[in-house]
C-alpha cells in the first residue's frame, strides 16, 4: 500500500491527471496490478474514539 496525503482532493486529482505522472504512470500499471482511491480526509475535529463508539452502538 502507498499512501500520499495531498492537500484536498481536488489537488490530488490535479496530480494524478498531470502529464509529469502521467508520463510515468505505466511504470506502475505495466508491472503490478492495483487501483488508486482517492478520498477525502478528516479534520482535526475528527475523533476515533468517539466515532468507534458510534458504530458499536449502532451495530448492538
Amino acid at each position: 500500500m502507498v499512501l500520499i496525503e495531498f492537500p484536498d482532493l481536488p489537488t490530488a486529482r490535479a496530480w494524478y491527471a498531470s502529464p509529469a505522472y502521467q508520463e510515468i504512470l505505466r511504470l506502475r500499471t505495466d508491472h503490478i496490478a492495483g487501483d488508486v482511491v482517492l478520498a477525502e480526509g478528516v479534520g482535526p475535529e475528527y475523533d476515533p474514539t468517539e466515532r468507534a463508539a458510534k458504530l458499536r452502538a449502532w451495530n448492538a
